[in-house]
């Protein structure tokens, strides 16, 4: 990544251009990025299967979201052409929801979480999450309803991360305004995998 791309600063206010490869050439699409509340709302509608097959073995289903996508899609674009079907807009979304950690640096009695984001680079200083911290984030985060036959839906509450990320957040670099909730759970999850491996690490050996 060039340095020119590092120094970069992500701003969700700013209307953002995506080009699509497809058989009949490339499209150019116009939109501006999603609200934390239309982040949110995708996600609750991303409902997943967990179908238990016996033997300790489970299966996960994603459903396809491509009618939700559509409608997402439909809210942000900017401009009418070209047409895009569900699975390109799925496409697009996953493009705008980009969001990977790179790595996790432990400093004192926070992590500092380093992420790629469409654009650039960004970090977030977290404070350490206690152990309550952790438990009422995972209740809240994904609710679970019993179906027939052996079967489990998940919902995901995006809302749940980015009320943890608020309580530990101390800093964020790379952003102009506010950082989106897309970005505040990811970065909410890598600091609690990040304490839960050095747990595994220094716990003793007959543990």
């Amino acid at each position: 990544m060039s340095q020119e791309q590092k120094n970069m600063i992500f701003d969700s206010s700013r209307q953002v251009e995506i080009k699509l490869q497809s058989s009949e050439g490339t499209k150019t699409v116009t939109v501006r990025f999603p609200t934390d509340e239309e982040w949110a709302e995708r996600q609750r509608r991303r409902k997943i299967i967990i179908k238990q097959l016996g033997r300790g073995i489970s299966e996960t289903i994603i459903p396809e979201s491509n009618e939700t996508d559509a409608a997402l899609f439909a809210k942000i674009r900017v401009g009418d052409e070209p047409e895009v079907d569900g699975f390109e807009a799925t496409r697009i979304l996953e493009q705008l929801s980009q969001a990977d950690v790179d790595d996790v640096i432990q400093e004192g009695g926070a992590f500092r979480v380093l992420t790629r984001v469409p654009g650039g680079t960004a970090a977030h200083v977290l404070r350490m999450p206690s152990a309550k911290d952790v438990i009422e984030y995972r209740r809240n985060f994904a609710r679970i309803l019993d179906l027939p036959y052996n079967k489990q839906e998940l919902t995901v509450n995006l809302g749940a991360a980015g009320m943890l990320y608020q309580k530990l957040c101390q800093a964020s670099e790379g952003y102009s305004g506010a950082v989106p909730l897309i970005h505040q759970a990811v970065a909410v999850k890598a600091a609690i995998d990040a304490l839960e491996a050095g747990f595994e690490v220094n716990r003793p050996a007959n543990f």
